[in-house]
């Protein structure tokens, strides 16, 4: 159970500022006699009042923090690098993995911004292929039918009759010798 440092500085102070035993401080505190011998402890090897939290893991570092943390130790040579994590509480393996992290979601927004260009393209290209189809469909049937309109040599050809898509039928005469 973590206490919070500001109960932690107010027992301790109250113990220093008052003659009275540390058990009936820690009793009233609410805090076991052992705790407040080890805040104490603390307290006479550092010297302050303030008790600070234990340093931050690694895993507790914000984005932000490691964001800067790489740009600081970004151009430091090795040595420095590791005097750098020695003074943070860090590993160069840390740094290593958070520099591994940033690229690998640098690549992966990168790909996914293309993979949106890139849908939409071919989205557009198979709507396109699709129109043309249509186009060439409709540019044969009219090829078709003008063709078959046209009017027969004079050679002579038998009449034919050739249905229309409104339901009319219209005669023709087909050349036999073109044929």
């Amino acid at each position: 159970m973590g206490y919070p440092i500001t109960m932690k500085e107010a027992v301790i102070k109250k113990v220093l500022m008052s003659g009275r035993p540390h058990h009936e401080i820690a009793k009233e505190a609410g805090i076991g006699r052992s705790t407040l011998t080890y805040w104490l402890k603390n307290y006479k090897k550092d010297g302050n009042t303030t008790l600070t939290q234990k340093e931050k893991r690694p895993q507790d570092w914000t984005a932000e923090e490691r964001l800067n943390a790489l740009m600081e130790t970004g151009t430091l040579s090795e040595k420095d690098r590791v005097s750098w994590c020695r003074s943070n509480g860090l590993f160069i393996h840390h740094l290593d993995q958070w520099k591994k992290d940033v690229v690998s979601l640098l690549a992966a927004k990168g790909k996914q911004g293309n993979s949106h260009k890139t849908s939409a393209l071919r989205k557009e290209i198979s709507g396109l292929k699709k129109d043309l189809n249509r186009k060439d469909k409709a540019l044969a049937e009219t090829a078709a039918l003008l063709i078959l309109k046209k009017k027969p040599t004079i050679s002579g050809g038998k009449p034919r009759t050739i249905d229309k898509c409104c339901g009319q039928t219209e005669s023709l005469v087909i050349d036999q010798g073109s044929l």
